[in-house]
């Protein structure tokens, strides 16, 4: 009572309002103050006034009475109650917090507090503050809980008020950008921090004394020189020069340590700096605090490529980061800087331990989540945490084939399971301007796992009813498209598990035939059904569903992979593989193919066909990360290297020993190569029974290549070479390969030898594809080539492009195609100087060429015998109903056979490909050629050529506005239209309306040629808006050029 009567000037001067109206519902709840007497209380307006009428009951109700008032003023005002209780202390000195400020310098840059164990001190593994942190990214987020604008870290410093939350899920590294701020400012290096006296790294969640006490247990030594009422003193003095770093407010129970819990609740009083951590499901408690709320944001790719690169040692991190590339998930979940940590941990352990799986960094996760979260269920049986586990596992992969990742408080089992999940870290709770919180997991890639995992342990159980159940989620796996895209990721997880629910899955999905949708190929768009309705049957679905097999096959090889069976799966996983198609380029090889290779070499010979590509100019990124760390002169011999060493390896140090069926080498852009890499290509090419070689824009490789196809000379049966020269030891090698059935030269302008290709083409009796485009040759050259047709017995394909200054070889070339020796399938005799008369030879001679599919005779300017020529052909070409595509020369007044060519149209229902460039066509023919489309002929036509045209403004609006309109499917499949203008055309507003409207139903659609079509900038404009609005993608040629 003495105490009182003695400070109660500064009671009253001091008392706050909020303290004083929660003394008086503590009185008044123990008795000490009855009803009107704490009505009084709290209807007293000014503080003042209430600290008089609250002390004036309590003095009256004695010494006990007055005892309770001073317990509850230390319990919700620790500040003023310790000032007022030391009065007579001493007052502190400048010397004192330096004292204390340089116990805390000492302490922040210690070993003891820069070193730490990112997955907890059971595992023996430590990182270092200063190498491992990575500059973070964070969200400044408004009072509804949405994003404002990025900060940097740096930013975020100087940007600190008095109550800064930092909101974060599990392991984005909140105490770790904390100990960097205390870090920082014990180094004085940041000029943001340096306005700080003191600095208080303090952890919530050891915290179990109050604050002075947890300040130096945690940080400074006990006893400490300073006291505790000087040192409190000193803190509230010091005002917003002091800092306190609070980590882990979700392990916190504010009702425990209430003098802490003021720091933030109100700060307003005492004026410190706060920066206070929280994960998602608390943050509710004190946002309406925070006078700047912010969120962790991703980490970036470089951030986490540097925190693996100061980890891990050098091959270690190369490892990891060749990983990484490998795979969008990994990348994805690198965001998340424990993912990182975990990698890295992995990385560093045995082998034989851990492999290096994604499903392995999962389970390694979702271990140590669980177990390093322990402490706080410890109430918990461990049969009922086993039964939550499992919960958790079926409410993900309930989510996953419900495309769920939102879940509610319904959907777990009690609120008990709740505290469980959230504490585990297993889920995160988001509440923050939600009237009802939503449940996540901290990943879609972690719900995918669990989920997997679970799928996994119900395939695999001993219990009847829960493999049932488990086979019942594979059957809702219908299609190809569900394993390649929507499941891949739980699939992939299921089998990472282990080997017997890999057998499981591979003997699912092996009975999968149905490919299901296959418009993730495609652009998204609104009509989607549609779409799908249109490409059946079509050249279209074929490439597509070839895409989508190939992508089956890469996923196949992940999943057994993932499952680190060996050859355990060999049988299952080598009916997988029966005909299939495998994809290698030689400058990207995963460590499944490797994996493959070891463990499964008998599955080789299953694949139908492997494709293996080279590329002379890759620019790896590999080879930059090698010159920074290694010498110029090792860096130098990278980049010379053309064959890649992991394609060497995969070829010659794996233990494989089997031979494949056909291999196909693609070879781009070789500058030059060494006799080792001449060796291994040959000893590759060797390794199949059938060998595919194309060869394209390798200058490197001339004089070369007849060495790699002498090792190969066996085997070779198709030899594709692009704009590469040829010597003429290389053209003589090529000529000896008896067996060949497809040689196709392009671009090749080397002059003419005696003793070169042409000389030797007879010896190809084999042959059955024969295509030169764009060849030097003359008209002797023509000549032989149309006597060796007389040996070609089997040849089907054959074209011939691009030549000028040929005499009668022309027409002596074009009887022998067309008289029935051989059962042609394909014809290709574009701009090679084709006269009247070897085209009415052609003409006479068609009915001798029934299987015919493709004749190109465009780019042949015929002249004055057009009309008579094409009119003959055009007569004949019935004969051919089963005609796909059809090009024609052009000459003089051409178009006035274009009544004709419309007729024949009505019987060739196969055609994909129509050419008429350079015919010359007016609104007039234009019209004739939408009325033969809106009839439904031409359904299936893919390209369409009518370049040089003569059509109007007037012509187009009819032709653009009849096909929009029109009930039928009028040139729905076109990927590609050339409608360039004889001479400049200028389009009119409502023709650019029509023709944009029409082009962006075309949804199979890549090149758009409108050359002399002069589109100003709003035409333009309004294109690129509809291609963006209906999403589409296709190229615009208006000159040389594509927009």
């Amino acid at each position: 009572m003495d105490f009182i009567r003695e400070r109660r000037s500064e009671l009253v001067q001091r008392m706050g309002r909020q303290v004083i109206d929660q003394m008086a519902d503590k009185l008044y709840s123990i008795g000490a103050l009855n009803t009107e007497e704490k009505d009084l209380i709290h209807g007293t307006l000014l503080s003042q006034e209430k600290a008089r009428v609250i002390l004036g009951y309590i003095e009256n109700k004695g010494t006990a009475a007055c005892e309770l008032f001073l317990d509850y003023l230390k319990c919700y005002d620790q500040y003023l109650f310790q000032d007022l209780k030391c009065t007579n202390i001493q007052k502190y000195t400048e010397k004192d917090v330096e004292m204390i400020a340089e116990d805390l310098r000492r302490l922040y840059l210690s070993s003891a507090f820069q070193r730490f164990h990112p997955l907890g001190e059971e595992i023996d593994i430590i990182f270092d503050l200063e190498t491992t942190f990575s500059d973070a990214v964070f969200w400044k987020k408004s009072t509804s809980n949405r994003t404002i604008n990025q900060l940097q870290f740096q930013d975020l410093l100087g940007e600190l008020k008095d109550l800064t939350v930092i909101e974060g899920e599990a392991g984005k590294g909140k105490t770790t950008v904390l100990k960097r701020i205390a870090s920082l400012w014990a180094s004085g290096k940041c000029s943001s921090l340096n306005g700080f006296k003191l600095v208080f790294f303090i952890s919530l969640r050891s915290m179990q004394k109050g604050l002075y006490e947890s300040i130096c247990e945690q940080l400074l030594r006990e006893p400490y020189s300073v006291d505790s009422a000087t040192f409190m003193k000193i803190i509230e003095t010091l005002e917003q020069k002091v800092l306190f770093c609070l980590d882990g407010f979700d392990e916190f129970k504010p009702q425990d340590y209430p003098e802490t819990a003021r720091l933030f609740t109100k700060n307003v009083q005492y004026k410190h700096c706060v920066v206070l951590t929280t994960r998602t499901e608390t943050l509710s408690q004190v946002r309406s605090y925070a006078d700047l709320l912010v969120k962790i944001g991703d980490l970036s790719y470089s951030s986490a490529q540097m925190l693996i690169e100061n980890v891990l040692e050098e091959s270690l991190a190369k490892s990891l980061l060749i990983q990484l590339e490998q795979s969008s998930t990994m990348k994805e979940m690198m965001k998340t800087p424990l993912f990182v940590v975990i990698a890295c941990a992995i990385q560093m352990g045995d082998d034989d331990f851990i492999p290096k799986t994604q499903t392995a960094l999962f389970h390694t996760l979702h271990k140590l989540m669980i177990n390093k979260n322990q402490y706080k269920t410890r109430d918990l049986t461990e049969e009922y945490i086993i039964e939550s586990i499992k919960h958790c596992g079926d409410l993900a992969l309930d989510g996953v084939f419900r495309s769920k990742f939102d879940f509610t408080i319904e959907d777990l089992s009690s609120q008990k399971e709740e505290r469980l999940l959230l504490a585990a870290g297993l889920l995160n709770k988001y509440g923050a301007q939600r009237l009802k919180p939503v449940y996540r997991f901290f990943h879609k890639s972690f719900q995918e796992y669990t989920a997997g995992r679970r799928l996994h342990e119900l395939l695999t159980s001993s219990s009847a009813t829960e493999v049932s159940r488990g086979q019942m989620y594979l059957q809702k796996i219908g299609t190809i498209s569900d394993i390649t895209f929507k499941y891949q990721n739980l699939l992939q997880y299921t089998c990472g598990s282990s080997k017997d629910a890999a057998a499981e899955v591979f003997k699912y999905i092996v009975s999968v035939k149905d490919h299901g949708t296959l418009l993730q190929f495609l652009n998204d768009n609104e009509d989607g059904v549609n779409v799908e309705t249109q490409m059946q049957s079509s050249e279209e679905v074929e490439r597509l569903k070839l895409l989508n097999m190939n992508t089956l096959v890469d996923h196949g090889l992940k999943f057994v992979y993932e499952s680190r069976s060996e050859s355990a799966l060999a049988a299952e996983f080598e009916t997988f593989l029966q005909d299939k198609t495998l994809h290698i380029n030689s400058h990207f090889i995963p460590d499944y193919l490797f994996y493959f290779f070891e463990h499964l070499p008998t599955c080789l010979r299953a694949l139908g066909l492997i494709k293996l590509e080279f590329f002379g100019n890759f620019t790896s990124s590999r080879v930059n990360e090698i010159k920074k760390t290694e010498s110029e002169n090792q860096a130098q011999s990278v980049t010379q290297a053309l064959i890649p060493e992991p394609a060497i390896k995969l070829f010659y140090e794996t233990p494989w020993n089997q031979s494949f069926n056909t291999l196909q080498i693609t070879m781009r852009d070789f500058p030059g190569l060494k006799p080792r890499e001449i060796k291994c290509i040959g000893k590759i090419c060797c390794s199949a029974s059938s060998l595919i070689l194309y060869i394209s824009k390798s200058a490197g490789i001339t004089g070369k290549l007849h060495k790699i196809l002498n090792t190969c000379a066996r085997n070779v049966q198709d030899l594709v070479i692009e704009s590469t020269p040829l010597t003429e030891e290389d053209e003589q090698q090529i000529v000896k390969m008896t067996q060949l059935k497809t040689l196709r030269l392009t671009d090749l302008q080397t002059e003419h030898r005696n003793g070169g290709f042409i000389n030797g083409i007879h010896c190809l009796k084999n042959i059955e594809k024969l295509v030169l485009e764009n060849v030097k040759m003359n008209d002797g050259d023509i000549k032989k080539i149309a006597e060796s047709l007389k040996n070609f017995s089997s040849i089907s394909v054959f074209h011939l492009s691009q030549l000028t200054g040929l005499g009668n070889g022309i027409e002596q070339l074009v009887t022998e195609l067309s008289s029935g020796n051989c059962s042609l399938q394909e014809i290709k005799l574009a701009s090679c100087c084709l006269t009247g008369s070897a085209i009415t030879t052609l003409a006479q001679n068609l009915h001798k060429l029934e299987k015919l599919e493709v004749l190109d005779l465009s780019g042949n300017n015929l002249e004055e015998q057009a009309i008579n020529a094409v009119t003959i052909l055009l007569d004949q070409l019935t004969v051919v109903l089963g005609l796909k595509v059809l090009m024609l020369p052009f000459g003089s007044s051409v178009n006035t056979c274009f009544d004709k060519l419309v007729n024949q149209l009505k019987s060739l229902t196969n055609m994909t490909k129509l050419g008429l460039q350079k015919w010359n066509l007016n609104d007039t023919d234009l019209l004739k050629l939408t009325s033969l489309i809106t009839s439904g002929h031409l359904e299936n036509l893919r390209c369409l050529d009518l370049a040089k045209n003569s059509v109007t403004n007037k012509g187009w609006i009819a032709f653009f506005e009849t096909l929009r309109t029109s009930e039928t499917s009028c040139l729905y499949k076109l990927t590609s239209l050339d409608f360039s203008s004889q001479e400049e055309l200028y389009p009119e507003a409502f023709m650019v309306k029509e023709f944009v409207q029409w082009i962006v139903k075309l949804h199979f659609i890549h090149e758009v040629v409108l050359i002399n079509w002069m589109f100003d900038e709003n035409d333009l404009n309004m294109i690129k808006n509809a291609k963006a609005a209906q999403k589409r993608e296709f190229r615009l040629r208006l000159t040389d050029t594509y927009k």
